[in-house]
């Protein structure tokens, strides 16, 4: 089939139509083409979100386990008076109840001022604020063997963490013939009371 210049106008209107179609197909090409970089886009920033928020659920995980396994050792040391401000009408009340449990005749005693606790990376406690408050203790005993009972009734007492430091012992009676409702010996001791500051405490 052959066609001349007499045909043309014929042919305008299935010629536009097929213009106006690959224009349209091509609109529609760089459309998918800008709406496929868009998708992407949305796609790289719904993971980047997705990845951030799992490793917030990830944190948040780990913080909760952390919390639950130091849960119960922080309220047991809350409860002992090793965390917050010092008890010390508590240790003074545990001194009496001690000294009573003991059946010895009377404690003397004298707190310092709280300052840092010198043995803190001793105790593994690096990074905590490790406090102290120096006890010195003064009083009788009958026997050597009611100094280490004094100390394991005190501890018991459950009014806080302390360490004794040292104890020097000095015989009043140089020998004990027989029972006798007084001390023979006179004991001085330095004990070391340890509590942890609350977060902003001093």
């Amino acid at each position: 089939m052959r066609l001349s210049f007499n045909d043309i106008p014929t042919l305008s209107r299935p010629l536009l139509a097929l213009a106006l179609v690959i224009g349209v197909a091509a609109a529609a090409i760089v459309a998918s083409e800008r709406s496929i970089k868009g998708a992407k886009a949305t796609l790289g920033k719904a993971r980047s979100e997705l990845s951030e928020a799992q490793k917030r659920v990830q944190r948040s995980g780990e913080e909760r386990d952390t919390i639950q396994r130091f849960l119960g050792p922080y309220a047991d040391l809350a409860q002992r008076g090793v965390l917050g401000e010092e008890q010390r009408l508590a240790w003074v009340d545990a001194l009496r109840t001690a000294n009573a449990d003991t059946q010895l005749y009377g404690v003397d005693y004298e707190v310092g001022a709280r300052q840092g606790y010198a043995f803190t990376a001793e105790a593994n406690a690096s990074g905590l604020p490790v406090q102290q408050s120096i006890m010195k203790l003064k009083f009788g005993l009958l026997y050597e063997q009611d100094l280490l009972d004094f100390f394991r009734a005190l501890g018991q007492q459950q009014v806080g963490t302390f360490a004794v430091n040292q104890c020097a012992l000095q015989r009043l009676v140089q020998e004990v013939s027989q029972p006798v409702n007084a001390p023979t010996l006179r004991a001085e001791c330095e004990v070391a009371w340890i509590t942890i500051p609350a977060e902003g405490g001093s």
